[in-house]
């Protein structure tokens, strides 16, 4: 199933459900203001173009569409995504999870979960074994979490420092290069 939705700066709008790509494009053509790129892959709805109240019929359902649903501070982008139907997969569900503001593959989220924690744990217990006060926070922030070392680093649990620190192979190695 491919959901799709209009996409007003922060905000999203969930119009439905699709069984496939080309439904989600049959419907959208039918939006006569919709401006669409040479791609044919991104549309987008200029926000001065949407009448006070339309209707977009497809295939016998009518979905009601109004400026009042969006701010006009941005141009509306057209987009649909994968949603999977979880009984239908066996083994990892497709798709993607957001980790702190990143996204990954969901075949990837273990190993970088894993990965992230043993860099912060390691960092920790580094600074620790040296007397210093080490907190820890900022876990659920946009900014995501990070480790304030007393008289010392700030350093992001972030994917570019993990990547980092697993190419170093060492904390001290990767606290020389961070330096």
């Amino acid at each position: 199933m491919y959901q799709l939705l209009f996409i007003d700066g922060d905000n999203q709008h969930v119009v439905g459900l699709f069984e496939t790509v080309e439904d989600v494009k049959s419907w959208i053509a039918q939006i006569p203001f919709i401006t669409t790129y040479e791609s044919e892959m991104e549309f987008t709805i200029a926000y001065a173009d949407i009448p006070d109240y339309t209707e977009i019929e497809w295939q016998g359902s009518i979905y009601p569409l109004t400026r009042h649903s969006f701010t006009g501070d941005h141009e509306i982008v057209v987009e649909w995504e994968y949603v999977p139907i979880i009984k239908a997969h066996q083994g990892m569900v497709p798709g993607t999870t957001l980790v702190e503001g990143y996204v990954y593959d969901n075949p990837s989220v273990k190993q970088y979960i894993e990965q992230r924690s043993l860099f912060k744990d390691e960092l920790k217990q580094y600074f620790e074994a040296q007397g210093k006060k080490v907190s820890i926070g900022g876990l659920g922030s946009e900014d995501g979490e990070y480790i304030n070392v007393e008289d010392g680093p700030f350093i992001h649990i972030d994917p570019s420092n993990v990547e980092n620190w697993l190419h170093e192979g060492s904390i001290e190695a990767f606290l020389k290069s961070y330096e």
